[in-house]
């Protein structure tokens, strides 16, 4: 597995055959997470967990009731349509509905092959590998000990995203604005980089890009979050639920004019930082950062930022600290690259999620 170099350092060898380990691996664990959950439900008291509130989010839809709310209607209307589809496509069967949302997270985990190829990231399959086996990644989108650890609506959203990531090295972005907005139409987790992206084209005078911008990413916001106002049974109860409400479990529910000035001053700070600089890919995954400040009062979730897992491997830094040490017996050589980096914050990342789930629930 390792092997020393002519100037004497120890470096990971064979990175393919690690590759490959890791993929089995993290394909084979979320089987047996899958074979899990059906065993342990085969006790009717045991829970389902959010797949079963996502089986049946849809419900009110169908009885005119129309209830946005925690357990119900909490997600934007392209969620609730693809909620109704794969729940059509079951057959109404829910042990069904669970298979799918297996595959959608196993199909979406390794769909980031393809991104990783599309940003010419070395090692490949090593990276995707380390990234079927990340922690925080399992933690947050496959595992529960007692319950069912998938969440459906996440997968929609990750659909998306790596469809938005798989067109971005392209020189036109014109698919990247589509299915940026699209992403930011399942999930509102990016939505404050659609204003980043208007802000910086206005900076640059590029109205080039503003124009693409505002009729490829614009369209899908129109359609999805903003058109449902005018037939949608008290569709803006859905907004203010999310900034006025919290759940039971949350840690705290501060008046909306705090949680407004911490998303704004966020916002802002970083617009005034990083205008100039960053590219679209940043804005994209910092614009999680700034959503996770105001949803995170409505539910304690740390997962809310487990997308910047993406971030954090196709960012290219191979070594961002370096450590030389020579001993007497040994010289040791080492480097952390933005993946082992990625790797150590969701170790972290799994560590806060825990705690919360031990002292605060």
């Amino acid at each position: 597995m390792f092997e020393k170099d002519q100037d004497g350092r120890w470096k990971l060898k064979n990175f393919e055959l690690i590759g490959l380990t890791l993929i089995i691996i993290g394909i084979s664990i979320r089987i047996f997470m899958l074979i899990y959950y059906y065993i342990i439900h085969l006790d009717p008291g045991v829970s389902w967990g959010d797949i079963m509130i996502n089986f049946h989010t849809t419900d009110s839809m169908f009885t005119g009731d129309w209830i946005w709310d925690i357990k119900d209607l909490e997600y934007p209307p392209l969620t609730l349509y693809l909620l109704i589809f794969f729940k059509f496509i079951s057959f109404n069967i829910f042990e069904l509905f669970v298979f799918y949302a297996f595959l959608l997270e196993l199909l979406v985990a390794l769909s980031f092959y393809f991104v990783l190829k599309k940003f010419a990231i070395s090692k490949v399959k090593f990276v995707l590998g380390v990234f079927l086996v990340n922690p925080f990644l399992f933690l947050n989108n496959v595992f529960s000990p007692i319950t069912c650890g998938y969440h459906i609506t996440d997968s929609f959203f990750y659909i998306f995203l790596m469809l938005s990531l798989y067109y971005y090295p392209k020189e036109d972005k014109t698919m990247f604005y589509l299915f940026s907005g699209l992403t930011m139409s399942i999930k509102w987790f990016t939505l404050p980089a659609a204003a980043y992206f208007f802000l910086k084209f206005l900076y640059e005078k590029d109205w080039k890009e503003m124009k693409k911008l505002i009729i490829y990413l614009g369209i899908p916001l129109i359609i999805f979050l903003v058109s449902p106002i005018l037939y949608l049974p008290n569709y803006l109860n859905l907004y203010i639920g999310w900034l006025s409400s919290a759940e039971p479990s949350a840690i705290l529910n501060p008046p909306f004019y705090v949680k407004i000035i911490l998303f704004a001053s966020i916002f802002f700070i970083y617009l005034i930082i990083r205008i100039q600089k960053a590219d679209l890919l940043e804005m994209t995954f910092f614009s999680i950062i700034v959503m996770f400040s105001i949803m995170f009062w409505r539910r304690t979730y740390v997962r809310y930022l487990t997308p910047l897992i993406l971030y954090g491997h196709l960012k290219t830094k191979e070594d961002i600290i370096t450590l030389d040490i020579n001993l007497k017996i040994a010289r040791l050589n080492f480097k952390v690259g933005n993946h082992l980096l990625t790797y150590i914050f969701s170790i972290l990342g799994c560590l806060v999620s825990i705690a919360i789930i031990l002292f605060v629930w």
